[in-house]
């Protein structure tokens, strides 16, 4: 990965002094997505409120990376393409790590907005860790609560006062009642076999890298559901990143891909995750949170974790699929509510299903040059 990384510059580098013939358009924000090919989540919702004030040109350059010779050279194309329109964009908003933007530095008049796709961190990521190339030249990036002032600030190499905390924009939709309700009608229809069982919702980050492949975490998910009975059913949520999927035609595994986990959690009554930011997520819904965790031990060192995992966790954490099993089983008790509070307070900031509101402000004083810092 590091020598395309180096290929890759150097043909960039030959692009980039012509990206400074054009001006700034002073009006243009432009949204790049090099993880999604269409307007999702946060960029959606800010999408859509933007387009209806028309205040601003908005322009979009959305990809989906695939790891084969034709997925590198369309990423190639997509790059230098980059080049060129941040450098005309007077607001590029991202949404993952860009290299394009770390490796190549912009005019002073364009400012980088990274609207990180998860609510929070559990596992530590950007320059916390070892990278093919160093997270540089982001202006802003928003948060959740003031605990990940200091870790964005590290992790995207800008400065704590400009980690804005203003809520998650996708996370609006959470806090409100309406949504919650139509959501679990909806896959209740749409999934029968949920109606009056417990729902076990297993969704577990991935494990490797773009440049050795990921892989979806071990467990034997049919075992688990024979030693529970027929009175639970389990969710497999799979990360975004797997494909290929052991549990894609397992008829005990309800295997799903195209929903959000946030719609998911409106049947959900116990979440299994590990290492996830969806963790933060749930505790909006206050029931229980199991860890499942094999491989904590070498999952803590690296690539290491931004919290006393054994310590906060907000529920029972299982190294193997007996504790796994048993921690269900006594979850009924809820003996984590407390701790799940005391994680609630230290992620969340507002509770009120109005970030998308805050960084449409945030998004404004940055195009009018009149962000307060704080």
């Amino acid at each position: 990965m590091k020598f395309k990384s180096i290929i890759l510059t150097v043909i960039l580098y030959c692009f980039y002094p012509f990206t400074f013939l054009s001006r700034v358009n002073k009006k243009r924000i432009t949204l790049i997505s090099l993880e999604h090919d269409n307007l999702s989540k946060d960029f959606k919702l800010l999408y859509e409120q933007l387009s209806g004030m028309k205040q601003y040109e908005l322009r979009t350059l959305l990809f989906k990376f695939e790891p084969n010779l034709p997925g590198n050279i369309r990423y190639g194309i997509a790059c230098i393409r980059q080049l060129f329109i941040i450098q005309k964009s007077r607001l590029v908003i991202i949404d993952y790590n860009n290299f394009v933007i770390s490796k190549f530095a912009h005019r002073k008049q364009v400012k980088v907005l990274e609207i990180w796709h998860a609510t929070g961190a559990l596992k530590q990521f950007g320059n916390y860790v070892k990278r093919d190339y160093e997270i540089n030249n982001y202006d802003y990036v928003i948060a959740n609560s003031d605990f990940y002032k200091h870790i964005y600030a590290k992790a995207f190499n800008v400065s704590e006062q400009n980690v804005l905390v203003t809520g998650i924009p996708n996370n609006d939709k959470i806090f409100d009642p309406h949504f919650f309700e139509a959501t679990r009608q909806r896959l209740i229809a749409k999934y029968p076999i949920l109606e009056n069982k417990k729902v076990l919702t297993y969704a577990p980050t991935f494990r490797g890298r773009i440049s050795t492949s990921f892989k979806e975490a071990k467990i034997d998910l049919e075992s688990v559901h024979r030693h529970l009975g027929e009175s639970y059913v389990i969710i497999y949520k799979v990360h975004p990143l797997i494909s290929d999927s052991r549990y894609e035609n397992n008829p005990n595994v309800i295997f799903i891909e195209d929903e959000f986990v946030s719609s998911i959690f409106c049947v959900t009554d116990i979440l299994i995750t590990d290492y996830s930011a969806i963790a933060i997520d749930w505790m909006t819904f206050d029931k229980p949170i199991i860890s499942y965790a094999p491989d904590l031990k070498k999952y803590a060192t690296k690539p290491g974790l931004t919290f006393d995992y054994k310590k906060e966790f907000p529920g029972p954490i299982s190294v193997n699929e007996d504790e796994l099993i048993a921690a269900i089983k006594i979850c009924a008790d809820d003996r984590y509510r407390k701790k799940r509070e005391a994680f609630r307070q230290k992620t969340y900031k507002y509770l009120d299903g109005k970030s998308t509101d805050r960084v449409i402000s945030a998004i404004h004083s940055i195009m009018n040059d009149s962000l307060e810092i704080k």
